[in-house]
Order: C-alpha cells, then sequence, then structure tokens
C-alpha cells in the first residue's frame, strides 16, 4: 500500500505538469484558454431569447488576462521546479531574493493588467447599456430590465406598470428651431424624468423622442397619479431657448402587466394607450387594465 508520501510524489509533479500545460495554453492561445475556461459552462436563457451574448463579455475578459496569467504560470512553474531539483544550497541568498522580488514584480504587474482590463470591460459594458445623448438607459438595456422584471411579477406577484412617454410635436421643434433645441427638449425631458421617478424606478430612452418608465411595486392608480404629475409639470414650465419661450407637452400610455404578459403583449399594451392619448389630442395620459381598451388617467 502506497504511503502518503508516495503518493504525494505522484500526485505533486502530476499538478504541476497539468498547471504548467494550461498556464502554456494561456501563453500562446487565449482563445484556446477561453474555451477550456468556459468548460462546461451553460448558455444562459431568458425567456426565448440566448443570452449568449454574456459569454462574449466572459470569454474577452479571459482573453485579456490570458498571458500575463500564463506568464505567472510559467514562471511559478519553473521556480518550484528549480528549487525541487538544485535545493537552496546551490544558490546564494542574493540570487534568492532576486527570485522572489522577479516573483513578486510580476504577479503585480499581472494583478495591474488585470483590473485595469476589467475597468475597461465594465466601462463598454455600462456605454453599450447607456443612450449617449441623455445619459439613460438605452433600448438594450430596457428590453433586458423589462424582461427581468416580468419574471419577477411572474414568481413573486410583484405589480409592474410601464409607461410609455411621447413628446408632442416633437418633429415641429427640429423643423422651426433646429436639431440643437431638438435635442435640448430630449434631455430636458429626460431630466424630469429622472427628478420625478422613484429610486427603484427604471428611465430608459428607447427611440427616437420616446422614452419608457418601469414602475415595479406600483398599481395602476399609482402610476396614473404619477403620470400625470409629470405631465403637468411638463406642460407649466416652459423651456427658454436662446431667447424662445418653447412650450412642451407630452402624451403617456399606461399598462399594467398581467400575470400572462410577455415583453411584447405589455409594450403592445402600453402603445396601444399612448395612441389613445394622441387621438384624444394630445397632452393627456391613457390607461389599459388588463383586455380592456385605454380610458383617459385625465386629460387637459
Amino acid at each position: 500500500m502506497a504511503t502518503a508520501s508516495e503518493f504525494l510524489e505522484i500526485f505533486l509533479p502530476t499538478l504541476l505538469v497539468l498547471t504548467g500545460g494550461v498556464g502554456l495554453v494561456a501563453l500562446v492561445s487565449p482563445k484556446n484558454f477561453a474555451v477550456l475556461a468556459a468548460y462546461g459552462a451553460k448558455t444562459v436563457h431568458q425567456g426565448v431569447r440566448t443570452r449568449a451574448d454574456r459569454w462574449f463579455d466572459i470569454d474577452r475578459f479571459v482573453i485579456s488576462h490570458a498571458r500575463p496569467f500564463g506568464c505567472v504560470v510559467l514562471f511559478t512553474e519553473t521556480l518550484i521546479w528549480y528549487i525541487a531539483q538544485h535545493g537552496p544550497e546551490v544558490y546564494s541568498k542574493s540570487s534568492l531574493l532576486v527570485v522572489v522580488t522577479t516573483a513578486v514584480v510580476l504577479g503585480v504587474v499581472a494583478w495591474a493588467h488585470m483590473t485595469r482590463q476589467q475597468k475597461e470591460i465594465e466601462a463598454n459594458l455600462a456605454e453599450a447599456r447607456t443612450d449617449p445623448l441623455t445619459g439613460l438607459a438605452n433600448r438594450r438595456a430596457f428590453d433586458e430590465e423589462l424582461s427581468r422584471r416580468l419574471s419577477q411579477r411572474q414568481r413573486q406577484g410583484t405589480p409592474l406598470c410601464l409607461q410609455i412617454i411621447d413628446i408632442d410635436s416633437y418633429k415641429s421643434f427640429n423643423d422651426t428651431y433646429g436639431h440643437q433645441l431638438g435635442d435640448s427638449v430630449l434631455k430636458e425631458i429626460a431630466f424630469r424624468l429622472s427628478e420625478t421617478a422613484r429610486h427603484m424606478d427604471i428611465v430608459s430612452r428607447i427611440g427616437g423622442d420616446e422614452f419608457a418608465v418601469l414602475l415595479p411595486g406600483c398599481s395602476l392608480d399609482a402610476a396614473s397619479l404619477a403620470a400625470e404629475r409629470l405631465r403637468s409639470a411638463i406642460a407649466d414650465t416652459p423651456l427658454h431657448y436662446e431667447g424662445n419661450e418653447v412650450h412642451l407637452t407630452i402624451s403617456c400610455g399606461l399598462a399594467e402587466a398581467e400575470f400572462d404578459d410577455d415583453v411584447r403583449s405589455l409594450v403592445r399594451r402600453a402603445d396601444s394607450a399612448l395612441y389613445a392619448a394622441k387621438d384624444a389630442g394630445r397632452n393627456c395620459t391613457f390607461r389599459q387594465a388588463g383586455p380592456e381598451p385605454a380610458v383617459a388617467a385625465n386629460c387637459q
């Protein structure tokens, strides 16, 4: 029967060989190392969509760090083999200090590189989810958050309302005053939405002059009051631009999520309420609960 020392004599060299092989793969082929690192990982599914982009980001992170990781592993392996073969009696204290210092420096450099790469990736991910003009969440971030909140609604029964907002006669601002005013209008609406939203609400610009607000844990009545406060505040406060007083109004469509709603059906119902507000003369809020037609929350 093999003793513990005999087992270690076999196990430790095998472990070192395998570890060295991994370090060599990381150094020579970062892409193959990313495949090796992701072995056994399962693609995340969210609804009917495959979130392969999440694994793309992870692969990018691994590939960015592969070569520094490989260098550290191989240097450490070399140092261990050298000490094991020659023993401390064949080198001086100064040479040992050089070896240890080199190992520490390599470790610090690798750590600094990984930290910098991680910050860059996080910044790129944040930028990919942010509307550059208004600083709000963009359509991609909105879709992801809406899908997540609907899943929470189905699991826990948490109320969820969706508000879609459209700026009335936005095209005329661009035609009359130019695109600079159009951009100022978008920024002003985004600012007021952010100011009036609760901390838990998700405010997004989902395209052009259209905005969306997700209101988790909010009933349709409470969401209607919030939408009317926002609409009234915007209508009562003109925007001053290059000596001109520009009066803004918005139309709002509200829908409360039902248990059988998916992303498409909830957005469709909120859009239907928005179209009803537009048809009613704009500068008003319409709401839709369930399959019933949209009704006015309050019109001017």
